[in-house]
């Protein structure tokens, strides 16, 4: 295949990324002058060999061979314009480029379609000509104007979103396409008239076609060098002409019998200015204007084929680059290609690879291959046509055949089923419906397969139930007792990727089995790691807000973006006064904490009550929060070492870097741990409300302090300053042995909390 390089001939072609080892390849001075100058010449012959194939190619149609001369100077006018553009602006250095397979396949269909149009309306034979003349050089300048525009709005990686059964398939159908029109050049019928077309042609025309196909196909196997295809066609023309001799044949015979191109008459030169408006009255724009759609095939065709090449030639040659620059590049090739009556080419792969090879070290080989081409189209022009058929016909065998058993015998052991199963069908229906009719067809079943794949996925990220995942609100021991035992009464589900009716509804499923089976009274759903939401989703939320209401189940959601909202707005879904919407999921699992501690609706301050039941305590003297841990001497002694401070809401306690030098037990009111992002915003770390402990880290680490310390509400606060503590353990050590070991009991208790968290996700 010509294009798009296998696994085996990236991995052959990857060379040293060290600079010492690319200055090892690309000697300077006049020794590199040379090697680019003998790349180049070497790039020239190939391009020069494709064009003409892809020239015939194009005009191989029965209608169109009386015009083949000038779809081989379209050719040729391409394989220099191009490649000089290509050459001077690629990302790539050894940049080559030219007409190519698969644009020339569609082409090729695009001109056999308008030629049969144009013979039932019994056209002229100047008609003809104009008509697919201007085809050729306006899709040049209309493809190039889109791929440039392409480029220039930065969509480059638009490559990545192509389904990979579908470009196999595609370039399955091309491989076909090309093969079928190596045997319709060879013979002047199509191939599905096989057994009508094999006597038509001359044993002589057979023996070099399957000779050059054959050397192509089987000796890269064994012979490994860049010169091997250019030998293998110069073989080829020399078993041509040595069988022109056993077979008694001269020239004109050849001619006669369909196994040489007739040279190019004056007439079919490229027209002057003052020809072009009499080209443009003979048009017939209306059946021009009918291949509307290989038209557009061919534009999707030409940007993949572009993306697909640069991909190639930067895992190849570890080479740098830049997807919108070769879009750019391509496009502009392809304006002036058309402008100067040439047709459609752009980069290639092989030919690329192969002046990397050769030693190409500078643009020069890829300006030298231009002038090359230039110097064919215009002053060897002649020579040309003295160039066999069956030697191109055999050459387009092997790039049809080299494509087909790449993606159609290679293929079948790299792939799953289903992705060679539609190759294969790309590929018949291409055959006998068409290129458009083959990928549409590949593009819907690779469509539905990812729906259908992506809606086995599952969109639900993590699966948790409070009593083990808590909110960053600090609670004290007891209440995290409380929550412990009561929050296996909510579930939280943290859900991700993109919602449509396919994945909401699995996600409903599994809301509804929680529910039966855990017996919840709240469910929460986050949103935050959703990536878009489809309103078809909205049919299962409602079934699940029914269900849930129905069960006396509090559903709540949080993380919502302002487009999901939207989203959710527009289909009448939100605001529900039956559903809790939170900024994120932190706070509403401290919706849910507060629930099941029982202080929805509360006052923010309650009096001390008896921890017997499940009722938060909203204030909580240093005495009850140590009463539990100490005995009665050793609190009065640790609360003798402190000191009652208040705070107002607001306040800082202390900010990100101040001295780690005191802790504060929080007696009433609520503080929040803040840390400031680059950007400026404040995130919450952590809420410590009362009973709880807040900086004894940085007491104990002797590290500064991590983040802002700010009051919520007002506050009164006991504090334990590192000069109290150290007095503490000085007069009273056995006190201060039992403090200790309190902390490691409520640093163990948080970290217990977090392992718990930890496995609950993962």
């Amino acid at each position: 295949m010509e294009n798009v390089p296998s696994a085996t001939s990236t991995r052959s072609t990857t060379v040293s990324n060290d600079p010492a080892a690319k200055k090892a390849v690309q000697p300077s001075g006049l020794s590199g002058s040379l090697h680019n100058l003998a790349a180049g010449t070497l790039s020239a012959l190939v391009t020069l060999s494709y064009s003409i194939g892809y020239g015939a190619l194009v005009f191989s149609a029965a209608e169109l061979q009386p015009h083949l001369n000038t779809g081989l100077h379209c050719a040729l006018m391409a394989a220099w314009l191009v490649a000089l553009v290509v050459a001077l602006g690629s990302s790539f250095h050894f940049s080559i480029a030219g007409p190519d397979s698969n644009a020339t396949a569609i082409l090729a269909v695009m001109a056999a379609s308008v030629a049969a149009t144009l013979k039932t309306a019994k056209a002229s034979s100047a008609e003809i000509d104009a008509t697919v003349w201007i085809m050729l050089v306006a899709s040049a300048v209309l493809v190039g104007s889109l791929v440039y525009i392409l480029g220039a709005l930065r969509g480059g990686r638009l490559v990545r979103f192509l389904p990979y059964p579908v470009v196999g398939g595609f370039l399955a159908g091309t491989g076909f396409l090309i093969f079928s029109g190596a045997y319709k050049l060879l013979t002047g019928q199509e191939l599905i008239e096989i057994m009508a077309g094999l006597p038509s042609i001359h044993k002589l025309a057979w023996i070099v076609a399957a000779a050059v196909a054959g050397g192509l196909l089987l000796l890269p196997r064994f012979i490994k060098h860049v010169l091997l295809m250019p030998v293998i066609i110069a073989a080829g023309v020399l078993i041509f002409y040595a069988g022109l001799l056993v077979f008694k044949l001269n020239l004109e015979d050849a001619r006669a019998g369909n196994l040489m191109f007739r040279p190019l008459s004056t007439s079919a030169q490229m027209p002057s200015l003052v020809s072009v408006a009499h080209i443009f009255g003979n048009v017939r724009w209306p059946v021009l204007l009918s291949e509307w759609e290989n038209f557009l095939a061919m534009t999707v065709v030409v940007i993949v084929t572009i993306l697909l090449n640069a991909t190639g030639l930067d895992l190849a040659t570890r080479e740098d680059v830049d997807f919108d620059r070769e879009l750019r590049v391509n496009g502009v090739a392809n304006i002036i290609s058309g402008l100067g009556g040439g047709m459609i080419g752009y980069l290639s792969i092989s030919r690329s690879l192969l002046n990397f090879k050769a030693g190409a070290g500078s643009r020069l080989a890829g300006i030298w291959t231009a002038v090359l081409c230039l110097a064919a189209a215009y002053v060897f022009t002649p020579v040309v046509f003295y160039f066999p058929k069956p030697v191109l016909a055999g050459l387009l065998l092997f790039l049809g055949l080299s494509m087909l058993r790449q993606w159609v015998w290679d293929s079948y052991s790299k792939l799953p089923l289903f992705e060679y199963a539609l190759i294969v069908l790309i590929l018949v229906l291409i055959a006998f419906q068409g290129l458009i009719t083959g990928v549409i067809f590949g593009l819907l079943v690779a469509s539905l397969f990812f729906v259908y794949s992506y809606s086995r996925t599952s969109c639900i990220k993590h699966n948790f139930s409070t009593h083990t995942h808590f909110s960053n609100k600090e609670r004290s021991f007891e209440q995290t007792t409380i929550l412990q035992d009561k929050g296996k009464a909510a579930r939280a589900l943290a859900l991700q990727g993109y919602l449509f009716f396919g994945t909401s509804s699995a996600i409903m499923e599994v809301c509804r089995e929680l529910i039966a089976k855990e017996d919840l009274r709240f469910l929460i759903l986050d949103f935050r790691l959703v990536q878009g939401l489809d309103t078809s989703a909205m049919l299962s939320f409602t079934k699940l807000e029914q269900v849930c209401s129905s069960l006396e189940v509090r559903l709540a959601f949080s993380g919502l973006r302002a487009d999901l909202e939207e989203v959710f707005i527009q289909a009448r879904f939100l605001p529900n006064p039956k559903i809790k919407v939170f900024s994120d999921l932190d706070r509403g699992l401290e919706w849910i904490e507060d629930d099941l501690l029982g202080v929805h609706d509360a006052p923010t301050i309650i009096a001390p009550m008896s921890m017997g039941g499940t009722q938060i305590i909203a204030e909580m003297d240093l005495r009850r929060i140590l009463k539990a841990h100490f005995n009665k001497p050793s609190v009065d002694a640790v609360i003798g070492y402190c000191e009652q401070i208040k705070l107002a809401e607001g306040s800082l306690l202390f900010r990100r870097g101040d001295p780690g030098n005191a802790l504060y037990f929080i007696e009433r009111g609520e503080v929040s741990v803040m840390l400031t992002l680059d950007d400026g915003q404040k995130k919450r770390l952590r809420s410590f409300g009362p009973g709880t402990i807040v900086g004894e880290m940085a007491l104990y680490s002797h590290h500064p302090r991590s983040a802002d310390v700010i009051a919520d509400m007002d506050c009164r606060m006991r504090k334990l300053s590192a000069e109290n503590l150290q007095r503490m353990e000085r007069e009273h050590p056995e006190v201060a042995i039992q403090f200790h070991i309190f902390v490691v009991k409520l640093l163990a208790s948080r970290l217990a909390a977090a392992n718990d968290e930890i496995r609950a996700l993962l």
